[in-house]
């Protein structure tokens, strides 16, 4: 269950705070705010994530999240920013919301087109650059909790 990952990966975090550099927990108004702006409803454990870190560098990764209310002027981690970037320069669809970035050209995006059993958008693979018609939108996981577990027990090991 993707809440229960969350959790998982939060201890991970915490128990390693040498790693961590966040924005502090994000009010609810401008969750709201940023949900607005994007056109989703955010699944409960990256409104979580929010709620706890707003974004996250763990390490050498960076997890996009929110942390400013000046989405339009604002830059890397900021989900909103970076969405709303893609959005306009490479047309990437409406129901895509950038998380992550490899720095190798693909993008993790909460995928509000695909979603898993809980009704929660899955985390798909986008290739900026690329044609819609060429992406490919590849499950990478089932939940925004399985996408953090993943990725913080990697960086820690």
């Amino acid at each position: 269950m993707s809440i229960e990952s969350y959790n998982k990966a939060k201890e991970i975090i915490e128990a390693n705070e040498e790693l961590v550099d966040d924005f502090g927990e994000m009010s609810e108004s401008l969750i709201s705010k940023a949900q607005e702006e994007l056109g989703v409803k955010f699944p409960d454990e990256y409104k979580r994530f929010l709620s706890d870190f707003g974004a996250l560098t763990f390490g050498s990764i960076e997890i996009y999240g929110v942390f400013k209310e000046d989405f339009e002027n604002s830059g890397v981690p900021d989900a909103v920013w970076a969405t709303l970037n893609e959005r306009k320069l490479v047309n990437m669809p409406q129901y895509l919301v950038v998380i992550y970035n490899t720095g190798m050209g693909e993008l993790f995006c909460l995928n509000f087109k695909d979603l898993n059993n809980n009704h929660e958008p899955k985390i798909t693979s986008y290739f900026a650059g690329f044609d819609e018609s060429a992406q490919k939108h590849e499950v990478l996981y089932e939940s925004f909790g399985d996408f953090i577990l993943d990725i913080v027990k990697d960086e820690v090991l």
